[in-house]
C-alpha cells in the first residue's frame, strides 16, 4: 500500500442509475479532491441495458452533474470507462488494469432485493484485490 500522503492515487467508482451509485461517485470525487487522486468512473453495460430492458446510463452526464454540484470539492475526475459485462467483473477488471488503490460502490443497485448489500457490492467485497468502500445513499 502507498504511504498515507499519497494514498489513494487512483480510485475506481462503479456507477449505475441508483441514488447510492451517485452517492458513491460523490464520495469518491470528494476523496479525490482531498488526496489528489484520479477518480475513474466505471459503468458496466449488462444484458438488461444492452437489450433496452433498463435505461441507458449517460455516464459522462452523471460525472459532469456531480462535478458541477460539488464544485471545487470534486477532484480528479477522469473520463469515464464503459465496458460490456457483469458489473462486478467490469469494475474488478478496470481496477486491476489501472492498478487502483480503492474501489468505491453504492451499497445497493437498481433491484428491489432486501439484502443488506446488493449483488455487485457483495461480489466486489468477496473478489476484489483492492480495498472496497461501500457507500449508502444517505452518506
Amino acid at each position: 500500500m502507498k504511504s498515507p500522503s499519497t494514498w489513494p492515487a487512483t480510485i475506481v467508482v462503479g456507477v449505475d442509475l441508483s441514488p447510492e451509485s451517485r452517492a458513491a461517485l460523490e464520495h469518491a470525487a470528494v476523496l479525490g479532491a482531498r488526496t489528489g487522486a484520479t477518480v475513474v468512473t466505471v459503468h458496466a453495460v449488462g444484458l438488461l441495458e444492452a437489450s433496452g430492458a433498463r435505461p441507458h446510463v449517460d455516464v459522462a452526464a452523471l460525472v459532469a452533474d456531480v462535478a458541477a454540484a460539488l464544485g471545487e470539492n470534486a477532484g480528479g475526475l477522469a473520463p469515464p470507462v464503459i465496458e460490456d459485462g457483469p458489473a462486478a467483473d467490469v469494475v474488478v477488471r478496470v481496477a486491476d488494469r489501472l492498478e487502483a488503490d480503492l474501489i468505491v460502490v453504492g451499497r445497493r443497485g437498481l433491484d428491489d432485493a432486501t439484502a443488506p448489500l446488493g449483488s455487485t457490492s457483495t461480489k466486489l467485497v468477496e473478489r476484489a484485490r483492492h480495498p472496497v468502500l461501500v457507500v449508502t445513499a444517505d452518506g
